[in-house]
């Protein structure tokens, strides 16, 4: 991988880069694209950092900047702290006008402060974490082509590995990824990003392994630094004492060349074989050698940075190796020079690789190392503020156990206060995994994991932990059940249902000695969404909390009235409106302001199904300023998804898509929050014609997950799939399994466009009584509610029926399921049942049909549903109308609005079957579109989605 030079600037033989060009060539070519996500993945001292540093050098000549941040094993609290280190380095154009939330990120960049904006106060959904990921995002989109590395990313602490899997989910334009890291030392999940990732539509990447040089590869690199003829006699013998690994070759060669070029009484010599070398076989030897030509200083300084295994700075340095401030930098200039350490950032000094910290370290004699771990101690117990991690760090490697607890305990504790939600899990871990740990603080540990568990990246390995310690004998009933309150909450929010068990048993656990707790388990169980819970036994069960939480605490009261309002509102109860005006909004607590901004989200998400949009909008406005005010970040997110789905409804769609697309990354992986965006794109998809992903996602992510909204809003949407389609069957099929699951759950008031799609699928497949059985069945559900919108959809179904015998009252009904709609604010869907009216009139009433179905097309052509826009079109042709246009116009070299459809759906990976059904085209049509779209943008189907500018 290198090819000697000499002496480089440092004094020590320079490598310039040899071997590896097909990964270099790969990756050049993948970081020439925008955006870009690069995974280079390869064991210690196999060469990724100097393959990484000849691409970014390559780049950079190019005109690119390229920003390189490490993450290391020891992390003091600091959000996103590789990424904040890469970010340190960058430059602000004077054109660049960084957005309003990068003023954020001021306090961690003083380097780019000026440019950021000052005195901006940003309302954007989410906690103090989610901002500063937006503010990254956003900087990033600033600074324009740049190329972001980040250094071994299996030491990456989760808050930094969120940011990554977001940026790489949805990167700025011109944004090029690279990261690199090790599989084998990656955390339990085994996901570089911390979960499972596919790069989207639009990001090029590749992903490349090294693996260690084969015997012609070391004898190539041998040549270049010491000769032909020297590396044909010596290059299998350095296979085999470095295995391959670049960085032991190195390590051997540079070693070599120097007693090469100076030999014994200072005379060159060319060695017939290695083993009178005196550099050992392992890196350990090869980096003993090279501190065996340094000073005591030196040695000292190099010492004392592997103790703090981390990089330091000068001053830090010095008080390890007990120098004075000239001493510590002559000996460090002098380090510096044998390339043992380097400048990883300003004034901070570490090893070139992991393995050489090792080798030094583990030379290091008991005595010593125990002198410099105390020293470590108390050095950076005298920093402002004390590196609390890094102490306890030092603390466990002196083997003092008891000495080592408060440490831990005081990091984690830290960790919890400043919101560093990873590394105070993996302390808490460390410390349940400790036989020593006292019980009382077991417990709280237990506990303070439990509370955060569920927003972990990697879930699995806390949910293990906590299942361990609820199996404990040991533990009291109340301590085990709030734990076990705490691995319900994460099992329920990632889909599993074993947390309703687990929410039960944590009641019960609960009830004798912590009935307010208790109740909170309850009402958190019996909120209504879950399906395999019946509607009366969620009433049961909330109105048991109720009883209990009675003489409660304010605070659980709260807890449970919003469990309540959630519940009610989700069955459209008229009782809600009266609790949502007994909140306790205006109480000084942060905590009960927080429970009602939960209550005020969740009724205002189910008052949008139930059809009341007016209300819910003017409940989302307190919730927001609530969960604002309070820092509860996920209420702010929630908000926003539930903005997204009433724009859906209202038919405000101009930025719709864009907005989801941003969203989704930040939900979490697999979490319900992830349900609703993912619902809206698949809706929007079909509306627009992208079918195959609406499949897609439909059948991945919302169908297995078995909560009210996922299932059965999932299967409408499918249904109606199969229904454009011409698959009544397999419609039916879909929908009367989702409709056992209604039933079973007994709540009929949410208008999920489950019933409607059914009755329809149902009479075009022949089964009326069915249909007809099922109207019936549906409008009994909702006696007795306040939901206009299944009000709606009742008269809808009626109608359908109604429309073999009497396409007359037909119409009448449809037309006033399109008023409630209207009415609702249901703007799409009133548009939908405008064009069924119009295909029910057309055979009867072409003038009446043909106006419905032109209102129908102009409102989906407005909002930007193409594919229906072109259904209504296809049936106004085929009524001998043609639909209103403004005209015939001549793109010329752009794309037409047909065009646009097409390319977008090319861009999906639609054939031109697919684009045919989607735009109700001939296959012949669609064939011609697509070839001018192709032509116009001169490129290949693969292609399209490079050529089209960004949305």
């Amino acid at each position: 991988m290198a090819e000697f030079s000499g002496r480089s600037g440092s004094g020590r033989p320079g490598f310039d880069f040899v071997g590896r060009q097909e990964e270099l060539r790969v990756l050049l070519a993948a970081l020439r694209q925008e955006p870009v996500v690069v995974l280079v993945e390869g064991e210690a001292g196999v060469g990724k950092s100097r393959l990484l540093w000849e691409t970014a050098a390559r780049l950079e000549g190019e005109g690119a900047t390229t920003l390189i941040g490490w993450c290391h094993p020891l992390r003091e609290p600091l959000p996103f702290g590789p990424v904040i280190d890469a970010l340190r380095r960058a430059h602000l154009d004077t054109e660049a006008r960084p957005g309003p939330a990068t003023a954020a990120l001021a306090p961690y960049l003083p380097e780019l402060a000026a440019r950021l904006p000052v005195g901006v106060e940003v309302h954007i959904p989410g906690d103090l974490h989610h901002r500063l990921m937006r503010a990254v995002h956003d900087l990033l989109s600033a600074l324009g082509p740049v190329v972001l590395a980040v250094e071994d990313v299996h030491w990456a602490d989760e808050a930094t590995r969120q940011l990554l899997l977001l940026l790489a989910r949805n990167p700025p334009p011109q944004l090029r990824l690279l990261l690199t890291y090790r599989a084998r030392d990656l955390p339990g999940h085994g996901n570089v990003l911390g979960s499972p990732y596919r790069r989207p539509v639009g990001v090029g990447g590749t992903e490349v392994a090294l693996g260690p040089f084969d015997r012609a590869e070391v004898r190539e690199l041998a040549a270049a630094v010491i000769g032909p003829a020297a590396a044909a006699a010596l290059g299998d013998q350095l296979y085999e004492r470095s295995g391959g690994f670049a960085l032991v070759v190195e390590a051997d060669l540079i070693v070599l060349a120097d007693r090469m070029a100076h030999g014994r009484g200072g005379l060159p010599q060319t060695p017939k074989d290695l083993k009178d070398l005196g550099v050992p076989r392992t890196l350990q030897e090869a980096v003993s050698s090279r501190m065996a030509t340094l000073s005591e200083d030196a040695v000292a300084v190099v010492r004392g940075a592997s103790v703090l295994g981390v990089p330091a700075g000068e001053e830090l340095l010095a008080r390890l190796a007990d120098l004075d401030a000239d001493q510590a930098e002559t000996a460090l200039l002098e380090v510096l020079r044998t390339g043992l350490l380097r400048e990883t950032s300003a004034d901070r000094y570490g090893f070139r690789h992991v393995l050489a910290r090792q080798a030094v370290y583990e030379r290091i004699l008991g005595p010593r190392r125990r002198r410099l771990h105390r020293r470590a101690i108390e050095t950076l117990s005298e920093q402002d503020p004390a590196a609390l991690v890094q102490i306890a760090h030092h603390a466990r490697r002196l083997g003092d156990t008891a000495g080592w607890l408060p440490h831990a305990w005081a990091a984690a504790e830290h960790a919890v206060d400043v919101g560093d939600e990873g590394v105070a899990a993996d302390l808490l871990q460390q410390l349940l995994a400790e036989p020593a740990l006292p019980s009382e603080q077991r417990t709280r540990a237990a506990i303070g994991l439990s509370h955060i568990a569920g927003r972990r990246t990697d879930l699995p390995a806390s949910l293990a932990m906590l299942r361990r310690i609820v199996s404990d004998p040991a533990l009291a009933e109340s301590a085990r059940g709030e734990i076990r309150l705490g691995l319900a909450r994460a099992l329920l929010n990632q889909g599993d249902l074993e947390g309703l068990d687990e929410m039960g048993r944590s009641a019960e656990e609960l009830a004798a000695d912590r009935p307010g707790l208790a109740a909170i388990a309850l009402a958190s169980l019996c909120h209504g969404f879950q399906l395999s819970r019946t509607a009366d036994q969620d009433r049961a069960g909330m109105e048991q909390a109720v009883r209990m939480a009675a003489d409660a605490d304010p605070r659980t009261r709260a807890t449970v009235q919003a469990g309540q309002i959630t519940l009610l509102s989700h069955l459209a109860d008229p009782r809600t409106e009266s609790l949502l005006r007994q909140l306790p909004r205006q109480d000084p607590d942060p905590e009960i302001r927080r429970e009602c901004a939960r209550a005020l989200r969740n009724a205002a998400t189910n008052l949008a199904w139930t059809g009341r949009i007016e209300d819910a909008r003017a409940l989302l406005r307190p919730a927001e300023e609530l969960a604002h005010h309070t820092g509860y970040g996920q209420v702010e997110e929630a908000c926003a998804l539930t903005r997204l789905a009433l724009d859906f409804e209202e038919g405000r769609w101009d930025d719709l898509p864009e907005r989801i697309e941003a969203i989704v990354p930040l939900a979490a992986e697999g979490g319900t929050f992830r349900i609703e965006p993912l619902h809206l794109r698949a809706l929007l998809d079909i509306a627009r014609g992208q079918w195959a992903r609406a499949r897609a996602a439909l059948t991945t992510h919302l169908l297995p997950w078995q909560t009210r909204d996922g299932v059965l809003a999932g299967s409408a949407a499918l249904a109606r799939l199969h229904l454009l389609e011409q698959q009544p069957r397999e419609a039916w099929e879909i929908a009367r399994r989702a409709l056992e699951l209604q039933r079973h759950k007994g709540v009929w008031a949410w208008a999920t466009d489950l019933v409607p799609i059914a009755v329809q699928a149902a009479l075009a497949g022949g089964e009326r009584e069915e249909a007809r059985a099922l109207t019936a069945e549906a409008a009994r559900g909702i006696a007795g509610c306040d939901a206009p919108a299944a009000e709606a959809e009742i008269l809808l179904c009626q109608g359908l029926l109604a429309a073999d015998t009497d396409t007359a009252q037909a119409a009448r009904l449809l037309e006033q399921a399109r008023a409630v709609f209207e009415d609702c604010g249901r703007v799409y869907r009133a548009a939908r049942t405008a064009e069924q009216a119009g295909r029910i009139l057309l055979a009867d009433d072409g003038t009446e049909a043909a106006r419905l179905l032109q209102h129908a097309r102009d409102v989906f052509a407005r909002i930007g549903a193409g594919s229906d826009a072109a259904h209504c079109e296809q049936a106004l042709r085929g009524s001998g109308r043609r639909p209103a246009t403004r005209g015939h116009h001549s793109y010329g070299p752009r794309l037409s609005p047909r065009e646009e459809q097409v390319a977008g759906l090319l861009a999906a990976g639609a054939t031109n079957q697919d684009i045919a059904l989607a735009l109700a085209l001939s296959v012949r049509t669609a064939e011609r579109h697509v070839a001018n779209t192709l032509k116009k943008l001169g490129v290949t189907r693969d292609q399209v989605g490079q050529a089209l500018p960004p949305s």
